[in-house]
């Protein structure tokens, strides 16, 4: 019985990493609950170093990412995030990859992030609670959040027409 439901788990969730989903691809938006404004959380990084949301934010707009290890669309997006880390990065812009904790382990997390060499901050949100109050109901899913806390677009790739709009709005 055990082994059924962690089966009915994974296959939910490996469902929801579908990049078929029409609705949820066209014009790069995401039609899931989210939130207009930023929620704070604090999250532990891969070393178990809790993280706000808000120190962050003080430092300037943050593109939040949420991600799974076995998630094939995530993996795709990794040199676009490296990237936008490069580029944008000395613009104040901030980067954290959040993952979803979905069937997912801190091993498998820390495992990842040394294997692709992620050079941004790492979250692991193990009860997937973060994840719940931001509505993601699939991976990848990007936040590009304002220095207030607004969150302006949603999108399930790394859009640089957002990017540009968010650097653009801080005023």
């Amino acid at each position: 019985m055990k082994r059924l439901i962690s089966l009915m788990v994974i296959s939910l969730t490996l469902a929801s990493c579908n990049p078929s989903d029409s609705s949820k691809l066209e014009g790069g938006t995401s039609k899931t609950q989210t939130p207009q404004q930023a929620i704070e959380f604090t999250l532990p990084d891969l070393a178990g170093k809790p993280q706000r949301l808000s120190e962050y934010l003080a430092k300037g707009p943050v593109i939040l990412v949420y991600f799974t290890t076995w998630c094939p669309y995530c993996k795709k997006s990794i040199p676009t995030l490296k990237q936008v880390y490069r580029e944008y990065g000395s613009k104040g812009l901030q980067l954290v990859a959040i993952n979803a904790g979905l069937a997912d382990s801190l091993e498998n997390a820390k495992r990842y992030a040394l294997q692709h060499r992620l050079p941004y901050a790492v979250l692991y949100d193990a009860d997937g609670n973060t994840a719940n109050l931001y509505g993601v109901s699939a991976v990848p899913l990007v936040f590009y959040i304002h220095k207030d806390g607004r969150i302006t677009h949603t999108s399930r790739h790394v859009s640089p027409q957002a990017i540009e709009n968010l650097l653009r709005t801080q005023g």
